[in-house]
């Protein structure tokens, strides 16, 4: 297994372009360099410059390279469709560009599945026509993506309709291998009451991109009982450094070696975006991580 090494602006605080709190781009690149990082996605649309030769210059006087892009968005919304295409054609146009060919898609978090983190059981499901909308979209944007020569990629997400078992199995059914590939985080799986070793043995042939955090197991009992949802979660230290948290990384780490895997793997620790004092100190940490228990 050969270790490529990324993080995400979501470690920073950012879960979307327009919040004016953000920290600068520029910023971010240099400190996640300065932890120990060669790669990096996009994050949401519109954060990073979307002029290529901006870009492009950034990351090469920083040593850097961009490993996927990102598209959030609410898919199974067939009022949000016109928006969501926009942003592929967006992303998936600036992408090519600088010679990047993943974009990672996620059903962003929603206020009616928010409080059910954790509790797949109970957790209100889509709708027979929501769910074919929500299909029919991420299938619009894998057009676009194919035929512009970028391959995309399916995140489960914690507060989103694709987050359970059931809901990942759903969406790699309906849409097959050749249009639709994976990318599986560590931490989500684990917060929604899945092993990410089985999770990863089940989809090996389908996955391409592995997003890697450790949780706090103690702030996940306390986000469980309380329902605060993942953004409070957060803000409360449910993400740790990795190794730091509840997560059993060993099984995890076997299991890549077991299939061989390639990909990048994309360290995250989400946080608000006003408690930056450690956050390259805690990238950093789990850099070391990496490479004293992957390698």
């Amino acid at each position: 297994m050969a270790m490529k090494i990324a993080c995400a602006p979501c470690s920073w605080g950012v879960e979307n372009s327009i919040q004016g709190d953000n920290p600068s781009w520029g910023k971010v690149l240099v400190e996640a360099r300065e932890a120990g990082y060669e790669g990096i996605e996009l994050g949401p649309v519109g954060y990073f410059p979307e002029d290529p030769s901006i870009l492009a210059s950034s990351l090469r006087i920083r040593g850097m390279k961009v490993c996927a892009g990102n598209l959030h968005g609410d898919f199974s919304c067939p009022e949000s469709k016109d928006e969501i295409l926009a942003n592929a054609h967006r992303v998936v146009e600036l992408l090519v560009a600088i010679g990047v060919d993943k974009l990672i898609i996620m059903d962003r978090t929603n206020a009616d599945r928010d409080s059910y983190v954790g509790h797949g059981v109970i957790a209100p499901r889509l709708k027979k026509d929501q769910l074919e909308a929500m299909i029919n979209t991420i299938s619009a944007v894998a057009e676009i993506a194919a035929n512009r020569g970028i391959r995309t990629l399916l995140h489960p997400s914690s507060g989103g309709y694709v987050a359970f078992s059931d809901e990942i199995a759903t969406v790699m059914h309906a849409i097959p291998a050749e249009r639709l590939g994976l990318c599986l985080d560590i931490g989500h799986l684990f917060i929604d009451g899945m092993k990410p070793e089985e999770f990863i043995r089940r989809y090996a042939n389908r996955l391409e991109h592995l997003h890697l955090k450790d949780v706090d197991g103690q702030q996940l009992h306390n986000a469980m009982r309380s329902r605060c949802g993942m953004t409070n979660a957060f803000s409360q230290g449910l993400t740790r450094p990795l190794g730091e948290g509840s997560i059993n990384f060993s099984r995890v780490f076997q299991v890549l070696k077991d299939i061989d895997y390639q990909g990048w793997i994309v360290v995250e620790q989400e946080r608000a975006v006003h408690q930056l004092d450690h956050v390259k100190l805690d990238m950093a940490k789990s850099r070391g991580y990496l490479t004293e228990h992957c390698l």
